[in-house]
């Protein structure tokens, strides 16, 4: 019985998980330096980070792919998580599973991932579950001062109560079914396509400024939850079946406009601000679709993990026929769906191949389409030499996440190869934060870019 009721928690944790998993923040010259970068952002990544930085460019900038990943945890590290499923994977055997469930914040494991759009596709397409859809590659184009970018994103964040972690890790016991609670355990997710265009140019000489006006492409919006364990006293032996609904809109349009300042200043320094959003809006379609599992022992033991996903039962919902499980997992369903506000603003130094950027980044309280790590500090230092470029970064968010960076660029002709990666860390009152993140792109430049 033990094991139905994990394969639920691991669905809530792992079903925003599948495929890799992208940066939080755009390029991997960003990434690379501690999530900022924004401050001397050329080419296609000055498309998101700044506009009014087109102003400056000079030629054409084609991004070919660009790939990557970002999952973070909050309440326990990676270990632990493998522990308490029962994973052998990152060192997880050494842990003591008893102490690892103890040792958990109250309100339980939370995971939050952005994931390339179309991998993501890719990922869940393997199962019957609610799927992001068919987002569109991550590519982009300038030529000048104008610039063309197209990036598909899934949005996700999943959570575990203690309890059931408890249930998980320690085995069923019949005589504690009524402290076995869900709690807040489900997930969310929030998959879409960006088009954006945007101009820079300068006024008099060492200020610049942009525009940005983005067309977003919604492909599905997913709020699911688990509902309580029910022990079937009638069977022998008694069965634990445990219950998943997750409301699905499957499409939706919006719009945002960007804008950006950019000052050249004496001596190679540059300061830069940018809002992203500052306009917007987002709706999604109001005719929605529930989908329904329910997990027993038997549905574990004679089944695997893509078989289980594929017992999702979908259906549309109508007014006057629908569950009080489906009407609970809908509630407050369209509440904030858009994408909030965000401002940048930064200070760099160039000088010859040695860049050195400090930049800063705030996030409107309001709009729930958003990274958990969206909000922070960033340190920056890149440096060219003959075919390569090196890079480090490093960054603290206000509730104690902080981020180590590195990143090499290789480039040959007019081809350029990048590659970053980091590690999260830290911890708030208590409760620790890990993860990972990490990306890759290629991008070529003519004309004197």
């Amino acid at each position: 019985m033990k094991r139905a009721t994990a394969f639920g928690a691991l669905a809530a944790l792992l079903l925003p998980l599948n495929g890799a998993v992208a940066q939080f923040a755009p390029g991997a010259r960003s990434v690379g330096m501690g999530g900022g970068g924004m401050v001397f952002a050329s080419g296609v990544d000055a498309v998101e980070l700044n506009p009014a930085n087109l102003a400056w460019a000079q030629g054409w900038n084609v991004s070919v792919f660009e790939l990557g990943g970002a999952t973070l945890s909050t309440g326990a590290k990676f270990d632990e998580i493998m522990a308490i499923l029962g994973a052998d994977l990152l060192g997880s055997g050494d842990l003591d599973v008893g102490t690892v469930v103890s040792g958990l914040p109250a309100e339980g494991i939370t995971l939050n991932t952005v994931t390339e759009g179309y991998l993501s596709a890719w990922a869940t397409g393997q199962g019957d579950v609610p799927q992001p859809g068919s987002p569109l590659p991550s590519i982009g184009l300038t030529v000048g001062k104008i610039g063309l970018r197209v990036r598909s994103r899934v949005l996700a964040e999943a959570t575990l109560s203690k309890e059931l972690a408890d249930l998980i890790g320690n085995g069923f016991v019949e005589q504690r079914i009524q402290e076995y609670s869900v709690g807040d355990t489900g997930f969310r997710t929030t998959s879409f396509s960006e088009i954006t265009a945007s101009y820079g140019t300068t006024m008099g000489g060492l200020l610049s400024v942009g525009i940005g006006a983005r067309y977003v492409i919604g492909h599905s919006k997913t709020n699911g939850l688990f509902f309580e364990p029910i022990l079937d006293l009638t069977s022998f032996p008694n069965t634990l079946s445990l219950t998943s609904v997750a409301i699905e809109s499957t499409s939706g349009t919006g719009y945002g406009l960007d804008v950006g300042l950019s000052m050249d200043l004496p001596g190679g320094f540059r300061a830069s601000a940018s809002g992203t959003n500052v306009i917007q809006r987002m709706n999604w379609d109001e005719a929605l679709v529930a989908h329904t599992a329910t997990y027993t022992d038997g549905d574990i033991d004679n089944n695997d993990f893509i078989d289980l996903l594929n017992r999702y039962d979908s259906q549309p919902i109508t007014p006057n026929g629908v569950s009080l499980q489906v009407y609970e997992a809908a509630q407050g369903f369209f509440e904030e769906s858009y994408f909030p506000m965000t401002i940048r603003g930064g200070v760099g130094w160039q000088s010859g191949g040695t860049s050195l950027e400090a930049s800063g980044t705030r996030v409107s309280p309001r709009g729930r389409q958003r990274t958990a790590w969206d909000q922070r500090i960033s340190l920056g230092v890149e440096q060219q030499i003959p075919i390569l470029t090196l890079r480090a970064g490093m960054a603290k968010a206000s509730d104690g996440v902080s981020a180590l960076t590195g990143g090499v660029g290789f480039r040959i002709g007019p081809a350029r190869f990048d590659t970053s990666a980091g590690k999260f860390g830290g911890d708030f009152e208590g409760s620790p934060y890990d993860g990972y993140y990490g990306t890759i792109s290629l991008q070529i430049s003519g004309g004197g870019s």
